[in-house]
């Protein structure tokens, strides 16, 4: 699965599609060779089952 991240150069402002593992990293533009940091997967994103499932807590009961 791919990520899309625009580039932060107004004056490119190009759509990138990078690869899943590269979340948290910095990649560069190939348009206007300006480096940027993908963003890691939001909390927002985890919890309505976008991306990688997190891993189980084991038991939730309550005391």
């Amino acid at each position: 699965m791919s990520v899309q991240v625009i580039c932060p150069n107004l004056r490119c402002r190009r759509v990138l599609s990078v690869p899943d593992d590269v979340r948290g990293k910095m990649v560069k533009c190939q348009q206007c060779q300006t480096s940027l940091r993908v963003p890691m997967l939001s909390q927002k994103s985890q919890a309505a089952g976008y991306g990688r499932s997190a891993p189980s807590s084991g038991s939730s009961a309550n005391s």
